[in-house]
């Protein structure tokens, strides 16, 4: 099962791009597409939605749905070389790209086998384990009552169930807290897991060039919305010792190594009390955890990720500044004034910026958009970024 075995070897053999094509219209895509005019590189999306925010900042836009063969034939068509901003890619749309990769029509990062390998948690699970890359213990069980007792067993309680695909900012993913819970579990295959116990959450971004040339991001510190599991807040650098910190990095870096990975690769990781260092998961994609990159690094991710895909030198990812960022999720607030701003940014107070999604309508705890602050600390900046968060909802709370 692993994943660098199945990399085609006629990708390696494609020249620098110069023209990229996004399979998504979210706010990954968008600042991905904001970050390519600065490496003269044009970008094709496909979209639901050619009017919606994201694809307003592509060159093109392609209109069709992920498992639309047309529209996925006209990207092909179209680009040197496709990205994703999203993982849960259709297997059509995997078998179709593939082919076009092997016939030398385009090529296609992070590879493919990557993405069909970490979309599914019980493979990705499965994989991490075959390597030795360290990961809480787990269980992957059809839904059958004598499994899930079972898994009770071995697990011990509480235990976290995962839906195997698609779950993401908070989705999909529930705690089983005691035996007679078994009965709210859900029926089919899911992925059991061991409670972490007392941890805290970090990340690290791992960049990878066509070459194997690397670099990385992070660690950072991660924050969850309690009632919704949703990605809170980010402050860099992590508050870690230096030990953590070198183990951390030494795990994500072998995690993306042994997928032979291209781009940028967010890993996720539990930090335990006792200062292990495991893994959560990994999403072959820029991620949530990386967006202070654009005002405190020496490049962005989204920089980064194109440099890697396009088979251009890799820049510089230092931490110029400590920051912080947080997620503008739909509050009450911002759905009664059932917000909608034009996707861009503005000036907060306290050296932040904010950044507005475009997205509409204002469901609650949907992503708006984020704001990053840099500061001498990265209690500081985290400071500033509650702020001008809190003044944001008083606004929407006097509107």
């Amino acid at each position: 099962m692993t994943a660098s075995s199945s990399t085609s070897s006629a990708s390696s053999a494609f020249p620098p791009a110069r023209t990229v094509g996004i399979i998504g219209d979210g706010q990954l895509g968008m600042l991905l597409c904001e970050a390519a005019p600065q490496l003269d590189l044009d970008t094709v999306m496909l979209t639901g939605d050619r009017n919606c925010a994201a694809a307003q900042k592509a060159t093109h836009a392609i209109e069709g749905t992920m498992d639309s063969s047309d529209a996925v034939s006209a990207l092909i068509e179209q680009c040197d070389v496709i990205t994703y901003e999203r993982e849960d890619i259709p297997e059509a749309t995997v078998t179709q790209l593939r082919e076009a990769e092997v016939a030398g029509l385009v090529a296609c990062y992070p590879p493919l086998s990557a993405i069909e390998l970490l979309q599914d948690k019980a493979k990705q699970k499965l994989w991490l384990a075959e390597c030795s890359l360290a990961t809480l213990p787990f269980v992957i069980t059809s839904g059958e009552a004598s499994e899930l007792q079972q898994a009770g067993v071995k697990l011990g309680y509480p235990f976290v169930q995962k839906a195997l695909r698609g779950g993401f900012d908070g989705r999909g993913v529930q705690l089983i807290r005691t035996e007679d819970d078994l009965s709210k579990a859900w029926p089919g295959s899911t992925m059991l897991e061991k409670f972490a116990g007392d941890f805290r959450e970090i990340a690290v971004l791992v960049v990878r060039g066509r070459n194997g040339e690397s670099t990385h991001f992070g660690p950072v510190d991660m924050t969850f919305e309690e009632d919704y599991s949703v990605l809170d807040t980010v402050t860099a650098p992590a508050n870690i010792d230096k030990e953590t910190e070198a183990a951390a990095i030494a795990l994500a870096y072998n995690a993306v190594e042994a997928l032979n990975g291209v781009g940028v690769f967010g890993v996720e990781m539990f930090l335990l009390a006792d200062r292990q260092v495991l893994i959560n998961e990994i999403a072959p994609r820029v991620h949530n955890s990386g967006h202070y990159s654009i005002e405190a690094c020496a490049s962005s991710q989204f920089e980064q990720h194109l440099r890697a895909v396009a088979g251009i030198q890799l820049a510089s990812s230092a931490l110029q500044s400590p920051a912080a960022m947080r997620n503008l999720l739909c509050t009450p607030a911002l759905k009664h004034e059932d917000l909608h701003r034009d996707s861009g940014t503005e000036a907060g107070s306290e050296s932040a910026t904010i950044y507005w999604y475009g997205k509409s309508p204002a469901r609650l705890m949907r992503k708006l958009g984020h704001v990053t602050a840099v500061a001498d600390s990265a209690e500081a900046a985290l400071t500033a970024t509650n702020n001008n968060w809190n003044r944001i909802q008083e606004e929407a709370r006097s509107a």
